[in-house]
This record gives C-alpha cells, structure tokens and sequence, in this order.
C-alpha cells in the first residue's frame, strides 16, 4: 500500500491533511518532529527514521523545531534526501515564508512548496502525480 508521511508541528493541519489522503486510499503516518526536552528525532536518534524507509512520500512542515529557540527542517531534510534520493518531498507551511535553506531545496529540484491555500481534491490529484494513486480503493468509493 502507498504511504505518505506528514511531518507538521500543528497537528491539526496534519490531521486534516491525514484524513484527505486517507480517504483517498493512501496509508498515512504523522510526526510532529523533533520534541523538547531534547529536540532530537529518530533520523539522529536512530541514523535512519523509519517513517521515511516505510514512506513513498513526505509532506514537510519547513518550520520543525531542532531546539527551544531553533526552527527550520533543511537540515533533516537534507540528511533524509541524502538516504533516500528520489523520494519525493512535498512542503506545506501554515504560514507564508519558508526558510532559505529549504526554498534553496526548491530550486535545487529537490522539494516541491504545495500553495498555502490547497483544496482536498488539489493534495490528492498532486500526491497521485508524484507516486501514483493509491493501490486500494478509496474509502467513498
């Protein structure tokens, strides 16, 4: 089954986005990324997160806090892309600047930013592009 992983530090974003695509047919599996007391995630834990070996797609807050004072995800995603190339990596931030090491990414070809403003039927139809649609029927079918 395709999965698709969503990394947002608002859970009620993840959480929508979670129901659109899993009643389109996709797993889906939310992190909230690196939390305090120790801002670590399992991709330095762990040398390797296990959300992106069971992915075959991301959908990234920019904006993940590293530290008490510190946001900003290039650097995992940098990491992560470096293990897993050609995994595709969508960005969604609730806000409307994205960091400059990310929207380097962006230029780079590396990561796709969704509009700030994206319908149901928009993620969906831009998920089914990047992997496909998803290999079961969806759940109004």
């Amino acid at each position: 089954m395709k999965t698709i992983t969503i990394v947002q530090r608002q859970s009620d974003y993840a959480d929508d986005f979670a129901n659109w695509l899993e009643t389109a047919g996709y797993r889906v599996r939310v992190c909230t990324g690196p939390g305090a007391p120790s801002y670590r995630c399992w991709s330095r834990a762990l040398r390797d997160c296990p959300l992106w070996q069971q992915s075959d797609l991301m959908i990234y807050d920019p904006w993940v806090q590293t530290g008490p004072r510190d946001y900003g995800s290039g650097a995992i995603l940098r990491v992560e892309q470096s293990r897993h190339p050609g995994e595709p990596i969508l960005i969604w931030t609730s806000g409307a600047t994205i960091p400059a090491d990310v929207a380097a990414m962006e230029h780079e070809g590396d990561v796709e930013i969704l509009p700030l403003e994206i319908t149901p039927a928009e993620l969906v139809a831009r998920v089914e592009q990047l992997i496909g649609p998803p290999d079961r029927p969806s759940a109004r079918s």
